[in-house]
């Protein structure tokens, strides 16, 4: 059985919103990743690689920068419950392009 051709075009149509829609999402989110605050915060809530995924940030303070590598220590209350609260040390890294990405995550007693 053939769909008509005009079902052909609005699923096209749909498909290349969805693509462009993505592509400009990525590019906000590149482009917001420049700043170091944003980048752990995005990581820490929003992740889905994240087993150490945090409900929200309390506080954000750096402890270290050097221009390239940053540690950041993190107050906040997990995602899961019983929502405890949470100190972590994050070790950022700034690619070449400019934008941070967090390498690794110390949890604090």
């Amino acid at each position: 059985m053939k769909l008509p051709r005009k079902n052909h075009s609005k699923i096209l149509v749909f498909l290349i919103l969805l693509i462009l829609f993505s592509f400009i999402r990525f590019k906000i989110i590149q482009n917001n990743s420049r700043d170091l605050a944003y980048s752990v915060e995005r990581y820490l809530t929003s992740n889905i690689f994240n087993l150490n995924k945090l409900h929200h940030i309390d506080s954000l303070h750096m402890t270290f920068s050097d221009g390239k590598l940053a540690i950041v220590q993190v107050d906040g209350k997990e995602k899961k419950s019983p929502h405890k609260k949470v100190k972590y040390d994050v070790l950022v890294q700034k690619s070449s392009k400019g934008i941070w990405r967090v390498k690794k995550l110390y949890q604090i007693p």
